[in-house]
């Protein structure tokens, strides 16, 4: 995925094509292996061109929790540059393919082109964001309202890079992967996800979800998209598709 497509209104063709100049050449990495390694010294950061990844820490018996999904658009450990390591791991979900930056073309950016440097700054404030929301999405919503705002975000941050419609998109997890997203056991997932099947509103299976009701998954989640700093046409696009229920007098958390 090229950066201007990734994050329209932030960069440019222009200021794409110059960071991707700068970046190595793509990589494959297969499904369920270690992209960036936690409290490791970094020399670089990655970019996903393509597949998912997840961000996430063990507790001392080495159970997992994932604390942020990666897909194709973001960058992965942009914030090593600064702090030289980064304190979770990241592992691939499926098939991606990444680019790397190293801190060296990093550093020369700050010195040639510190505009460019500062848009990469807000790309780590972006990530930021998404972990408060999490932190709000994990103990406050309840748990069939919290699975489906978790499928509002990654409708979303597909929708807004054209990587998926508002019917169907893809989310390559387990149900296991899932209950780890959003802080509940699997079997307490699976049967949210059978809730929200029985009620029309989605089916989550074979690593997509089908949405069979877009306004009533976001009402469902109580989903509001503002820490996700849309460019306004997407906010304006989103709201004029979920308005035909808006105007049957239904109302839509987080719209205002």
């Amino acid at each position: 995925m090229e950066l201007h497509l990734a994050y329209p209104g932030l960069f440019d063709q222009e200021a794409g094509a110059q960071l991707a100049a700068v970046m190595g050449a793509p990589r494959q990495l297969n499904p369920r292996q270690r992209m960036l390694r936690a409290n490791v010294a970094r020399t670089g950061a990655l970019y996903v061109q393509r597949g998912f990844a997840a961000r996430y820490r063990l507790d001392r018996s080495g159970r997992r929790q994932f604390i942020g999904i990666l897909i194709p658009g973001d960058f992965a450990g942009l914030s090593s540059f600064a702090l030289g390591r980064l304190d979770h791991d990241i592992d691939s979900i499926n098939s991606v393919r990444l680019q790397s930056i190293s801190h060296d073309q990093l550093g020369t950016l700050e010195a040639t082109s510190p505009e460019l440097l500062c848009r990469l700054w807000q790309l780590t404030l972006l990530d930021s964001a998404i972990s408060r929301y999490w932190i709000f999405r994990i103990g406050r919503l309840p748990g069939l309202a919290r699975i489906a705002n978790f499928f509002c975000e990654m409708l979303v941050r597909q929708y807004v890079r054209g990587l998926c419609g508002t019917d169907r998109f893809e989310l390559p997890l387990t149900q296991s992967d899932l209950g780890e997203a959003c802080g509940m056991t699997p079997v307490h997932a699976n049967r949210m996800i059978g809730e929200l099947r029985a009620e029309g509103i989605c089916n989550f299976m074979d690593g997509a979800v089908e949405v069979g009701d877009f306004a009533g998954l976001f009402r469902m989640g109580q989903y509001s998209w503002d820490y996700l700093y849309l460019p306004d046409a997407v906010s304006t696009d989103l709201r004029r598709r979920l308005a035909p229920t808006a105007t049957r007098g239904i109302a839509l958390h987080g719209l205002r």
